[in-house]
């Protein structure tokens, strides 16, 4: 029971790693093609490791002669994927030349494994039958993968320290988390069945389940945050020093007054509206206010809460983004992250109320009308005043 339910969970993560990898393949985002197809990259790896456990669980080896040994150099490819693209997410840099030598531990190691690659199945199967014990070679290629994991994990936590923060950074560095939490204990699990000790599970299944979870983590955060969501929001700009607050009372009129034009840079130069995950007390700490006293504030002074009066800037750059012929190309969806709105259903009820219209529509009149006006200056003619 517990093998036929595990072996149904590797299916469907190896199912969902391929559907999410198909949709990174396919984002239409010109800014996040790099780090999608390392995503991506690494996701299918995952799933090639996950489908080689599969087959051992299911003891289907045997049938399949040429998966001896197949993912053996795959997890050298691992750490450089998920470390290029953490850097790539996190940083918006491009791959450069020699991002490339982060593979040559792969490509090496696999030249080196060729001749066994190339042997008749036949071959194969007799060596699998002839030698229950794992060669030491593979031992030292395991130890290898360690030191190269270890250099790459710091490398990545070194990034996720260095990056700004926000709702995508910390996505990732859950991700990071699981992963090698799962690549550790599948190291340690290979250890102790590599010196013939007994474990419930073998090696390749614990490292299989720890990448499942890896692959549901992966497909978790993206439907939280989907694949198009821009990490590179604007950095709200510094703000004056605010007035002294007094809790627990009513702002006077000119502390109110100082606190709303330092509100409406925070929303006009900073920008902060954007940051799809923006709450209350985030935004009433960065105005050096509490919380109750930026909600009067905001309630008095423009007759709505905080989401409503977040949403009127997000409409009105959703409007400016529609209107504009460069990101003609780009879907209303992904603007509308950039924009700061998280959920379809919200961008739709909030476009409509403001507008009358839904961004669909909207795109469409915008169109239309810089049609009629290329029209017009082609004819000569003006229209009517």
């Amino acid at each position: 029971m517990t093998q036929s339910a595990l072996s149904i969970l590797l299916l469907l993560a190896m199912g969902q790693g391929v559907f999410l990898a198909i949709a990174l393949l396919a984002a239409r985002q010109a800014e996040l093609r790099g780090a999608n197809r390392l995503l991506a990259a690494l996701l299918l790896g995952s799933v090639a490791v996950i489908g080689h456990a599969w087959l051992g669980i299911n003891r289907l080896y045997a049938s399949y002669p040429h998966s001896a040994l197949a993912i053996a150099t795959i997890g050298l490819l691992s750490g450089p994927l998920l470390y290029l693209y953490l850097r790539s997410a996190l940083t918006g840099q491009r791959l450069r030349a020699r991002d490339w030598l982060h593979g040559a531990p792969f490509l090496l190691a696999t030249a080196a494994m060729l001749p066994f690659y190339l042997q008749s199945a036949a071959v194969k199967l007799a060596w699998m039958q002839s030698r229950p014990v794992l060669p030491w070679y593979v031992g030292v290629s395991v130890l290898v993968k360690t030191l190269l994991f270890i250099w790459y994990v710091v490398a990545c936590y070194r990034l996720m320290r260095g990056a700004a923060n926000g709702p995508l950074a910390a996505g990732l560095a859950r991700l990071t988390k699981i992963w090698v939490l799962g690549a550790a204990g599948s190291v340690a699990a290979f250890g102790i069945e590599f010196l013939d000790m007994e474990l419930p599970l073998s090696s390749d299944a614990l490292g299989a389940i720890a990448l499942a979870c890896f692959v549901y983590a992966t497909a978790f955060l993206a439907i939280r945050l989907p694949l198009g969501y821009r990490a590179h929001l604007p950095a709200p700009a510094p703000l004056p020093e605010p007035p002294p607050r007094y809790a627990n009372k009513r702002l006077s009129e000119p502390d109110r007054a100082s606190f709303l034009d330092a509100l409406k840079r925070c929303m006009e130069v900073g920008q902060v509206y954007r940051n799809g995950e923006l709450t209350l007390d985030e935004l009433a700490a960065l105005l050096a206010m509490t919380p109750h006293e930026l909600s009067q504030l905001i309630n008095d002074a423009c007759g709505v809460n905080l989401q409503e009066y977040l949403n009127r800037y997000r409409v009105d750059a959703l409007k400016l983004a529609l209107h504009a012929p460069d990101q003609a190309s780009v879907s209303i969806l992904d603007l509308a992250l950039a924009c700061g709105f998280n959920s379809k259903t919200t961008l739709n009820r909030a476009f409509k109320k403001q507008t009358g219209l839904t961004p669909s529509e909207f795109r469409r009149g915008a169109a239309g009308a810089s049609l009629e006006t290329g029209a017009e200056s082609s004819s000569g003619t003006t229209p009517p005043g």
